[in-house]
């Protein structure tokens, strides 16, 4: 085997790598089908399910249950692209996770600190993603005028929209 050959075969398997460092998150991984997710959230026993225009997929479980389990899935052309997982909203919260992130994969790829105001007030952004691959993983925490919320974020490049968002 030439030098040439074994630097087209590195070359070949380098570019195959972003595929297999794809995100998976339990058994939700990137490029599943929304029938695939589906079927996989059947055994998660969630209490409501609701299609967020053609392509997100929202579920999550009633205030009064003790898991307080809250999914989005996002897709781009019937392909899994992007999952985020709601935890306890709290600003502690947000601080712990992005620590953990930074010393897990360095400074931060992107910050997007976003204010607007919407019907109810003032509406407060602030989002941390660090690059892992092919992979985003970030964590975003917003403040309403009567509530917060903070999720932990899972995309990848796709056709659809420009990650990380």
């Amino acid at each position: 085997m030439t030098a040439k050959t074994k630097m087209l075969g590195l070359l070949a398997g380098l570019l195959l790598v972003p595929s297999a460092l794809a995100w998976e998150v339990g058994e939700f991984k990137n490029g599943m089908s929304r029938a695939e997710v589906e079927q996989a959230l059947n055994t998660w026993n969630f209490d409501k399910s609701l299609p967020v225009g053609n392509d997100g997929l929202f579920v999550y479980d009633l205030p009064n249950s003790p898991g307080g389990r809250r999914f989005l899935f996002t897709f781009c052309n019937d392909k899994l692209v992007a999952f985020d997982q709601e935890i306890e909203p709290a600003f502690r919260h947000f601080v712990i996770v992005a620590s953990n992130y930074s010393n897990l994969y360095g400074n931060p790829l992107k910050v997007i600190p976003h204010t607007s105001v919407i019907a109810s007030g003032e509406k407060n952004l602030l989002a941390m993603f660090w690059r892992q691959g092919a992979d985003y993983i970030g964590i975003k925490y917003v403040l309403y005028p009567a509530s917060e919320q903070l999720s932990m974020t899972w995309q990848i490049n796709n056709n659809c929209w420009q990650a990380p968002r």
